[in-house]
């Protein structure tokens, strides 16, 4: 995975037509939530939220969750599919720095997770 520069999400930029659609970051919620074992690791409003500010919002919450989730993070991180020495060169910095770059990484995959199965299942379609 490409580094992560905290707050920025110009990898978005691409997919302007899905990620300024609410059902695309409600599938991204839910494919975290799904990932992580817990019903509410994310739980935003995203009634008017679209684009950045969503994936903003969604960060800030999730790194405000992920300590409660160190004791089983590996594996969390296995489910996600967020290489393991990626995230073993973070593990120096300050814990809010820490936290807010694995926000990052894991919104970052799931966000490609979301955009891979819409485009597969619209393939599969024609």
């Amino acid at each position: 995975m490409a580094s992560i520069i905290p707050e920025n999400y110009s990898y978005l930029k691409p997919y302007s037509g899905e990620i300024n659609r609410k059902q695309f970051w409600e599938n991204v919620v839910a494919q975290i939530n799904k990932d992580t074992g817990s019903e509410n690791a994310v739980h935003v409003k995203l009634e008017d939220l679209q684009g950045e500010e969503a994936a903003e919002a969604i960060v800030t919450h999730l790194q405000k969750q992920l300590p409660a989730f160190t004791p089983r993070l590996s594996e969390i991180l296995y489910r996600i599919d967020i290489d393991e020495e990626n995230t073993k060169r973070l593990k120096n910095l300050p814990d809010d720095l820490y936290f807010r770059i694995l926000a990052e990484m894991i919104l970052k995959r799931e966000v490609m997770k979301v955009l891979t199965k819409g485009f597969l299942s619209d393939n599969t379609r024609l």
